[in-house]
């Protein structure tokens, strides 16, 4: 059943895929404007721009374009940034870690603190510990991620002078010796603690800011999600049992409460991805989102197609980790 769910979800991904990228390539290329002329620079001579306009295949039939890079994009060749002038697989690996660096924390941070203080909410119900999760809840759907941005760069940089206002590392720093292109890792791993706390504070504010939309949508699904398993009849059997409140909790409730949260959480990570667009702008942070709206300002087709397909992907297969994680959590449930 296993093997026949990750296949059926592997032939969905070909589907989803190709139809993104048929709305992808057709809507970047309807836009308004010559990404050959943006190259070339507004002084540029009609002859040069003619010439990247042939370099780049621009002057061909838009049909044929998009064979020509479905035909590349199978052999896992996304061609040139019109942007960066170097291979746009070249450029996602060189800006993808940063912001899976970013959403990582970002999602350690939002699971780590969620999860307990929804738990802490359902028990201690209109509570204290209940009314903070209700505003973490509220502030966190209702501000944009961008005025939180701001706004901790104004407070904590600012004001208060703790954290640095952006990047990865300071200029001038060499980052550590490259292993898994994770500066915090990396910087472990080497032994560079020093290092290591340096770049802990760069990541500190822009993974802050953007768990903090996610962290609301964890703690507003787990206590919705304990408060109605709280009344079951087999939490009250337990409890007439003898068993202690923190057992019932952790060990009978918490459990079918994560059920809904876990498909929360499988989406929170690829909305962490999309929020971080506006993170990295605001933190000059160097990750795919900063990178991704550059080629949209520049009509960069094939890294703004590259960026939205490799997206899509981390969202599919993150949906189908979600389905597999159900199989474990509730055995009764099964994928016919």
């Amino acid at each position: 059943m296993l093997v026949r769910l990750i296949v059926r979800r592997l032939l969905f991904l070909v589907v989803v895929l190709f139809g993104l990228s048929v709305i992808t390539f057709s809507l970047s290329h309807v836009i308004p404007g010559d990404p050959a002329r943006l190259m070339a620079g507004p002084r540029a001579s009609a002859s040069a721009v003619q010439k990247i306009r042939e370099q780049f295949g621009l002057n061909d039939p838009l049909p044929q374009q998009y064979i020509t890079y479905v035909g590349e994009v199978l052999h896992f060749n996304f061609g040139m940034s019109f942007t960066t002038r170097r291979p746009v697989a070249q450029d996602l690996q060189r800006f993808l870690p940063a912001t899976i660096e970013l959403g990582l924390y970002a999602f350690v941070i939002s699971t780590l603190i969620g999860i307990p203080l929804g738990v802490l909410s359902a028990v201690k119900r209109d509570q204290w510990p209940d009314h903070i999760a209700r505003f973490v809840s509220i502030s966190g759907l209702a501000l944009p991620v961008f005025w939180l941005a701001i706004m901790a760069q104004f407070i904590f940089f600012g004001r208060l002078g703790w954290l640095p206002d952006g990047e990865r590392l300071p200029i001038g720093v060499d980052p550590p010796r490259t292993i898994t292109s994770l500066y915090t890792i990396d910087a472990l791993l080497t032994g560079n603690f020093s290092l290591f706390w340096l770049a802990l504070k760069h990541l500190a504010m822009p993974a802050l800011v953007l768990a903090y939309g996610s962290l609301a949508v964890v703690t507003r699904m787990v206590r919705g999600g304990m408060l109605e398993v709280l009344n079951q009849d087999y939490i009250r059997t337990a409890r007439a049992k003898g068993i202690t409140q923190r057992g019932v909790v952790l060990g009978h409730a918490l459990k079918n409460a994560l059920l809904p949260t876990v498909t929360s959480i499988g989406l929170q990570i690829g909305l962490l991805l999309s929020g971080a667009f506006l993170v990295e702008i605001v933190f000059s942070w160097p990750g795919i989102g900063r990178y991704a709206v550059d080629a949209i300002q520049r009509l960069d087709y094939n890294a703004t197609m590259a960026t939205t397909l490799l997206i899509a992907l981390i969202f599919v297969l993150l949906n189908l980790l979600v389905d597999i994680l159900y199989l474990f959590l509730d055995p009764r449930i099964s994928y016919t």
